[in-house]
């Protein structure tokens, strides 16, 4: 069941998605941003689709292989895949 993320956090564009591999079922999408291994992927929705867990291609133009966490994966080609963006908290230090 896809996960749905906290709709206040901002997520940020990294690729669009281009195919289904046959062979393996995995999704396959073309990197427009920085990603790692492991990083969970999302819909326009929000919905987490997938967690990355490979790179491959070309260096100045890679592709991104992951591992579905949804049904009907055809649906979602042609869309664009976002990545949650990290919260930083900043810490105040008062003076004594």
């Amino acid at each position: 069941m896809p996960q749905k993320v906290d709709s206040k956090r901002p997520h940020r564009r990294v690729g669009l998605i281009t195919h289904l591999s046959k062979s393996t079922g995995n999704i396959i999408a073309n990197a427009e941003g920085e990603l790692s291994v492991g990083d969970f992927l999302y819909d326009q929705q929000g919905k987490r689709v997938g967690v990355v867990f490979d790179f491959f291609g070309p260096v100045d133009a890679p592709y991104i292989a992951m591992k579905p966490f949804v049904d009907q994966v055809e649906k979602l080609v042609g869309e664009p895949i976002y990545i949650e963006e990290q919260r930083t908290e900043k810490k105040i230090h008062r003076k004594h």
